[in-house]
Order: structure tokens, then C-alpha cells, then sequence
């Protein structure tokens, strides 16, 4: 097994993808910048678990969500639940967007899983940090893509950033 892509290539692939969908489907500007995210933050995260084996988590200030959801749904007045759906499908989007950058890259496809959301940081166990990336939104909401390799596994076998060897199911 060999290593796909570099990982500064990944992180200027994560950070263009998710700053451009982000304009796109939420109408938010981000900016890089290394303010993190603080106070009331929602998380949402998806597995690739299939090309390219790894993790993201978007972690943000729960008024980005909020703001999202409203751009998204096109009014103001928008529930806990719409806030979650909406914030899942909007993560399925970025990553759909990621995954197909990948492929360019890669020729690799990737699949991932249903979105997690969940009130707070949550971050997944037997996971390490690989890429952070912090931002402020245009209306100065922390926000934070983090992505996860796999921890070594039991044989000392490292399960991260890897070609996955095993052919596709037809």
C-alpha cells in the first residue's frame, strides 16, 4: 500500500473545497485564521470508509449552524431538528465535493458514511488529529475542520491515509 497524496496537497484540497461550498450552499464566507471555536459549538462529522480511510469533523459555533440552516431553508424561524438535518446534508455536501476532488487526485473513489451530528466537541476514540484547519465566519463564528487518520492498528499496521487495496464490490 502506498500514500495517496501529500498532505499539504489534502489540506489546500480540504480548505479551498470547504470555504468555496460553504459560500455556495450556506452563504458564509470563511476566513482562515487560528481563533477556534468556543462557547456553544455543534459537531458533525462522516467516515470515508471505503478509498481513502479516514475522518472529518466540522466542529462550529452552534449561531453557524443556525445561520446555515436559515440560508439553506430560506427563512428565519428554524428548529433544533432543522438545524441538525440541515447541518448533516450540508456536511454530505462538502464531502461529496471532497470525495470527488480525491478522485481527481487520486483516481481513487472514495465513499463515506452518514453524517454524525452531535451537541458539543465529539470527537471520535482510536482517531488521531492529522489536519486542522480554524476559521471565522463572516459574522465572526469559529469554525474548525479537523481531519482523523485511524490509530495503528493492533499488528503495529499503520491504517491512515492509504490506497485501499481491496476491489470494489459490483
Amino acid at each position: 500500500m502506498e500514500t495517496v497524496v501529500s498532505w499539504e496537497e489534502l489540506e489546500s484540497m480540504f480548505s479551498k473545497t470547504f470555504q468555496e461550498v460553504t459560500h455556495r450552499v450556506g452563504g458564509i464566507r470563511l476566513r482562515q485564521q487560528e481563533t477556534i471555536p468556543d462557547g456553544e459549538v455543534y459537531t458533525v462529522s462522516i467516515t470515508f470508509d471505503r478509498g481513502v480511510h479516514s475522518r472529518l469533523c466540522l466542529i462550529a459555533d452552534k449561531s453557524m449552524f443556525i445561520r446555515l440552516t436559515q440560508y439553506m431553508m430560506r427563512r428565519e424561524d428554524v428548529t433544533p431538528q432543522d438545524v441538525e438535518d440541515f447541518s448533516k446534508e450540508y456536511f454530505n455536501v462538502v464531502c461529496g465535493h471532497i470525495a470527488s476532488k480525491l478522485f481527481q487526485t487520486t483516481k481513487i473513489a472514495s465513499r463515506f458514511g452518514i453524517p454524525d451530528f452531535c451537541v458539543g466537541r465529539c470527537q471520535p476514540e482510536n482517531y488521531r488529529e492529522h489536519i486542522v484547519l480554524n476559521y471565522s465566519g463572516d459574522q465572526s463564528e469559529g469554525v474548525q475542520l479537523i481531519h482523523l487518520l485511524p490509530m495503528e492498528t493492533a499488528t503495529g499496521e499503520w491504517a491512515g491515509l492509504r490506497a485501499d487495496q481491496t476491489p470494489s464490490p459490483k
